[in-house]
């Protein structure tokens, strides 16, 4: 092994570390009979405290299942990128900022303190843009990582805004404390569960502030999975359900949630269903996904959106995992540049599969499971069971359906055009090292095993079942009949120009309200300190007339004044 290999593998022994450590601690909270257990204690006093950066650990069992997710995954990305990224010259800042970006995400879902929370999802954002923009000197990074960071900073503006709301009225920054007040006497739901929706949005790309995270492309395709299976879209999900309780009363809150979630799984589905680029369909598809889990919530079961949310963190882990070795092979991830590859690449075409099965919701894989819970949950909330209207429950259950076709029908066109057909240019391909394939597999065997111990619903998974079936059958017959499986559509090739309001329009807003602001500083606000700085001048110049460097002329001065106000004394007296 070389000196540079043994150095690289001395950062996976350091997330190795890492994650064993994590382990210990998670593990023994995994059976713990609630989710979101109560603790049995006193809140704290009428007025908050200040704001402590004390760590306040505690595991509750879907913070545990995040906890472990969030490592392995990250474990499995530092030794898939020994491999993938092994030669780049910033390896080592590449490889720390990945742990920091696991304690990061440790500190979210394992503190109780709200204060602790926003660092960690403070510091999340910042290795998100670092890592987005690690190819710093190409200008789709630079682009792709200023457009994360700033569009996540000002939804964050959400989670400030709520910690403190939380704080003033609940007494307390601890959420333990905050579920024992909130229990006895729930205080402004609806503006709490507002700015939490805001956060949200925010940070798990939800319409209508998604478009960051296709145009994340850019950075390393390890790092994709990571953020989009175990660690920053994951976190928004997290604080939705975490902080459930405090907003579940609210129908404003529940309602706006739903609305947002149908809206965006459908067009997260549409969109994956168009594109010409694998890296960028499963980014839609993180998108449309990542809805699911927030209709969950927002049909008050978030325990369905969270198992979801792990189910999903594995096999999307899997297919960027998988892209990744595709793009090792064809140098792409233009879907025009593959085909034909299963025959080349076996363990990537297997593991790769599955991940598609679970992806478009086929039994047996924990993605069939979780989905359906996920459906069964919204189906419950058509029958007043939550805070959502039927109306708006019937809407999203449609939505819903729809995207259950949606996804099945996108997974098969990339797993068709990705693997069979004739190879462009004749193209073989080549497998990739064994430290790529290897995470491969695990997260494929990850993929089955998670779905031992999840909940069957019978009619549910029925029609999921056909659904899906629709879909892929829909695709599968028109590629026999060697049909286009590609959807030219211009609008929704050109992703319906949802992006245009923020990278034109505001801009433009933006930029005029700038120019205004530096004009009447300038000519305004600057005016008073020019104005004083004028006259102390003319002051001083003025007194400078008066100096004639005759100290003998000075003394006769100050003889006379002295002599002057003798006289008026006297006077005076």
């Amino acid at each position: 092994m070389s000196r540079v290999a043994g150095r690289h593998w001395a950062y996976v022994a350091l997330t190795a570390a890492l994650a064993i450590a994590a382990a210990i601690w998670a593990i023994p909270h995994l059976y713990e009979t609630a989710w979101f257990a109560y603790y049995d204690g006193e809140p704290g006093g009428t007025r908050p405290p200040f704001p402590s950066l004390s760590p306040d650990l505690f595991l509750l069992p879907a913070s545990a299942q995040l906890v472990l997710l969030a490592v392995g995954v990250g474990l499995l990305v530092q030794i898939y990128s020994t491999a993938y990224l092994g030669h780049h010259p910033r390896y080592r800042s590449y490889a720390l900022v990945i742990v920091l970006f696991l304690v990061a995400m440790i500190a979210v879902v394992g503190t109780t303190n709200l204060w602790v929370l926003l660092v960690g999802w403070e510091v999340m954002g910042l290795c998100s843009y670092l890592l987005i923009g690690h190819e710093w000197q190409t200008a789709e990074a630079r682009a792709g990582a200023a457009k994360a960071f700033l569009m996540t900073r000002v939804a964050d503006l959400g989670l400030v805004l709520a910690i403190l709301v939380i704080g003033e009225t609940y007494g307390t920054y601890d959420l333990i404390g905050v579920e024992i007040a909130a229990g006895q006497s729930p205080q402004h739901a609806t503006a709490i569960g507002l700015l939490v929706l805001v956060a949200v949005i925010g940070k798990s790309a939800q319409f209508p502030l998604h478009t960051w995270l296709p145009d994340a492309m850019p950075g390393p395709t390890p790092i994709t999975a990571l953020i989009h299976a175990a660690t920053m879209v994951a976190a928004g999900v997290y604080l939705a359900a975490r902080l459930f309780f405090l907003y579940a009363e609210s129908t404003v809150v529940v309602t706006a949630m739903a609305v947002v979630a149908g809206i965006t799984m459908l067009l997260g589905a549409v969109l994956a269903l168009v594109q010409t680029d694998l890296k960028r369909a499963l980014a839609w598809s993180t998108v449309s996904q990542l809805a699911l889990m927030l209709g969950a919530i927002a049909a008050a079961d978030p325990d369905a959106g969270l198992s979801h949310l792990i189910s999903h963190g594995v096999f999307k882990a899997l297919l960027f995992l998988g892209c990744g070795c595709l793009m090792h092979a064809v140098g792409s991830s233009a879907l025009s540049a593959m085909g034909g590859l299963r025959a080349s690449m076996p363990v990537t075409f297997w593991s790769t599969t599955v991940g598609f099965t679970a992806l478009a919701g086929l039994v047996p894989t924990a993605g069939f499971f979780t989905k359906d819970s996920v459906l069964h949950s919204i189906e419950q909330a058509t029958d007043h069971d939550g805070g959502l209207a039927s109306g708006t429950a019937y809407a999203l259950l449609a939505a819903a359906l729809v995207t259950v076709f949606l996804t099945a029908a996108y997974a098969t066109r990339l797993w068709l055009k990705a693997f069979f057909g004739p190879a462009p240019d004749g193209h073989a391909g080549h497998e990739a090292p064994s430290a790529m394939t290897g995470p491969l597999v695990v997260l494929a065997v990850a993929t089955f095993a998670l779905s031992i111990g999840q909940p069957f619903h019978l009619g549910t998974g029925l029609l999921t079942t056909a659904l899906a079936a629709a879909g892929v059958g829909t695709i599968v017959l028109l590629w026999r009949r060697g049909a286009s499986v590609d959807l030219e559509i211009g609008p929704l090739t050109a992703e319906l120009g949802l992006d245009r309001p923020l990278s034109r329009w505001l801009p433009a807003v933006v930029r005029g309200v700038s120019r205004t602001v530096v004009d009447l500083d300038q000519e305004a606000v600057d005016a008073y300190p020019r104005a004083g700085a004028g006259l102390a001048e003319r002051a001083s110049h003025v007194l400078g007339l008066a100096q004639s460097r005759n100290v003998q002329r000075y003394a006769t001065l100050v003889a006379a004044g002295v002599l002057v106000l003798v006289v008026v004394g006297v006077v005076l007296t």
